[in-house]
């Protein structure tokens, strides 16, 4: 047997939007930093329905996670470099209204998934992405930028 039958690695980074902590030398999360269940669901010995359990504080929109290379493409296709850490949220905010506005009717192209599987090695399976990708999580970095700032951000990155 493969052992791309029984393990599967799943590599990501989340967006959110964070504020300086004034005096110091660290960020803290505005958006995105609330688990979507309560503490109980994380549990070993949790045996309930985790439905039953969905934090209040969580909020679906200011959760986006995507794979290393798709955050590295979004971030490239607005001309930053995923790497670099934060970024100011206005200047975010400005590039990726302009990136939308520029793109109005014009969704991104879809893209093939390569995969490559060669006799005795792992199976890597790269890129696929449907029409529209980059519009779409373009708008949603953008909403959570924006929800970001008012709730008192000052920066945007992925990590």
């Amino acid at each position: 047997m493969r052992l791309h039958e029984f393990k599967q690695i799943n590599e990501s980074m989340s967006f959110h939007a964070y504020k300086k902590n004034p005096g110091e030398n660290y960020f803290s999360m505005v958006t995105g930093d609330a688990d979507q269940y309560k503490d109980e669901v994380y549990k070993t010995d949790f045996a309930g329905d985790p439905k039953d359990f969905t934090n209040p504080d969580y909020n679906p929109e200011h959760d986006l996670n995507l794979s290393n290379a798709n955050a590295g493409e979004v971030f490239d296709v607005l001309g930053y470099d995923v790497n670099d850490g934060s970024v100011p949220i206005d200047e975010f905010i400005a590039r990726a209204t302009q990136w939308l506005q520029k793109n109005i009717g014009k969704p991104s192209q879809a893209q093939d998934a390569e995969v490559d599987d060669q006799p005795n090695k792992i199976t890597t399976i790269s890129g696929g992405k449907r029409e529209g990708y980059f519009n779409d999580v373009i708008m949603r970095m953008n909403k959570i930028a924006r929800d970001g700032k008012r709730m008192g951000a000052t920066h945007v990155g992925a990590n």
